[in-house]
């Protein structure tokens, strides 16, 4: 009898979870409906916004301080003057990093600015997309240690650089490099032939910034 009992319990303990999973089974496509449509809704305000109104909102609204932001950064160093802004407009920017989803944020933002980003994963699709560019770059942004083909390299941003110089590209290459000693590889990134190391997303704006001016800027 004292057996039966424990029986009975624990089908009684796995009764919720078991019902749980049917319940999330029957729904499913439903889910999956609500999350392919963003049908997610937010108040803000006396407004209803659904998630996808709502997330481009602020990439517009983020992506317009940021314009600003490069649009007072300082000049580069005697030396390094790029073409005047009068004249130049970031138009194409190629991104290279082994994971696009850390960058999808600022991408949206440099999207809303008017620039078209495109993305590759490594330094050969890297330099392959540069080549086989119908137009040229305006500038690259480049993460530092990424997954190669032959394994990872923590130092694939310089690799990228110097081939880039090696080959005649002159392209103002920036590595937006997460980690906490960005500033010591600043010598580094100078040395390979780059024009700039940051983890700010800010201070990457404002290199941009440097460069030229963005399209929605432009007039």
């Amino acid at each position: 009898m004292r057996d039966a009992t424990e029986l009975i319990r624990a089908l009684t303990g796995l009764a919720w979870p078991v019902f749980a999973a049917w319940v999330v089974w029957k729904l499913l496509p439903d889910i999956r409906d609500i999350v392919r449509n963003r049908a997610f809704s937010l108040k803000v305000g006396n407004n209803e916004l659904t998630v996808q109104q709502f997330t481009d909102q602020v990439v517009e609204t983020t992506a317009e301080l940021q314009r600003h932001i490069a649009a007072r950064a300082e000049p580069p160093p005697p030396g390094r003057e790029p073409e005047p802004q009068s004249r130049r407009v970031l138009r194409r920017i190629l991104w290279v990093d082994d994971t696009p989803a850390n960058n999808a944020y600022q991408v949206g933002q440099l999207q809303a600015m008017g620039v078209e980003v495109v993305q590759a994963r490594s330094t050969s699709e890297g330099l392959g997309a540069l080549r086989r560019a119908p137009h040229p770059f305006d500038a690259v942004i480049s993460d530092m240690g990424r997954a190669e083909a032959d394994g990872f390299d923590p130092d694939a941003g310089l690799t990228l650089i110097r081939k880039m110089r090696e080959s005649g590209d002159t392209t103002p290459v920036f590595v937006y490099y997460g980690g906490a000693n960005a500033a010591a590889r600043r010598e580094q990134v100078a040395a390979a032939g780059g024009d700039g190391i940051t983890h700010s997303p800010t201070e990457l704006f404002a290199l941009l910034g440097q460069v030229g001016r963005f399209p929605k800027a432009a007039t």
